[in-house]
């Protein structure tokens, strides 16, 4: 018989006072993972989330990674994010969400160091993270296992942030490119009426030079963006409040709500309700 025992004298990742809390995990079949996620962003929550099979394109404040079985993607609070998902390898994924996270030396709502890549390996750890995230599942699915499930996904932080010390690799930074201007401005204003003009205007620019390079370096031009942030924030808000889908036309940006949902419908393929079904059932 082996007996081990703790060393007490730890000293704890989470900052005294905070207690971070699960807010939802959710488990993303390879068929569901063909729905794109457009750019969208958390104001309170922090995300984890596994490739547990097959690999996906993900776009992360500007720049592209692909991310494989194994990999962890972690999202910080405020990070503009989208998934474009199946890439013809099968993805499947897991996501828990955590609201309320405060790591000794990082901000509130942060997992990943800005020094670090949102993309971490789990290498020889991967079986065992694997099995913490159906562990969690499972007990997010039992009627009195929600403190359990909690516990839990504190103790999978805090394997994470080893991990980062271990396998963590370097961020790429974004040049400051005239694209990257046009993104932050639109990431702060797509609520507002905006046009191409207005975003001229914001970033110096002629509106046809900056359309061609932006189109150049994301692939889209700034107002198909501008449409991409509004229908990645109506996703977040159908899966994750109760509000109307008048409501959220309304926050997004649109004030005709059957105009919203004709774009969404073209986005995403299906209407706002069955996509809300889709993901809540």
């Amino acid at each position: 018989m082996l007996q081990y025992f703790i060393d007490k004298r730890y000293r704890s990742a989470f900052t005294r006072g905070y207690l971070p809390h699960i807010e939802y995990i959710c488990n993303v079949d390879s068929e569901s993972s063909k729905m794109p996620r457009s750019m969208h962003e958390h104001e309170h929550l922090i995300e984890m989330l596994l490739v547990y099979h097959g690999a996906g394109i993900y776009m992360i404040n500007g720049e592209r990674y692909t991310a494989k079985e194994g990999d962890l993607i972690l999202y910080n609070s405020h990070t503009v994010h989208d998934e474009f998902g199946g890439s013809g390898n099968d993805l499947s994924t897991y996501c828990i969400a955590v609201s309320g996270l405060k790591l000794e030396g990082l901000p509130t709502d942060t997992i990943v160091p800005s020094s670090c890549s949102p993309v971490l390996p789990t290498g020889k750890y991967f079986d065992v993270i694997l099995q913490c995230y159906k562990t969690i599942e499972q007990e997010c699915l039992c009627p009195d296992g929600a403190e359990i499930a909690n516990h839990l996904t504190l103790a999978l932080i805090l394997k994470i942030s080893h991990l980062l010390k271990e396998y963590g690799q370097p961020c790429r930074h974004p040049e400051l490119t005239l694209a990257t201007a046009t993104r932050k401005f639109i990431d702060k204003h797509y609520r507002e009426n905006i046009h191409l003009e207005d975003i001229a205007q914001a970033t110096c620019a002629n509106a046809y030079y900056l359309s061609h390079i932006f189109k150049a370096e994301t692939g889209l031009s700034p107002m198909k963006y501008v449409t991409l942030r509004r229908i990645g924030e109506a996703q977040n808000l159908l899966i994750n409040t109760p509000l109307t889908i008048t409501q959220i036309a309304s926050t997004v940006g649109y004030n005709n709500s059957n105009y919203f949902q004709n774009v969404f419908r073209a986005a995403v393929n299906m209407t706002p309700g069955d996509y809300r079904r889709k993901w809540t059932q």
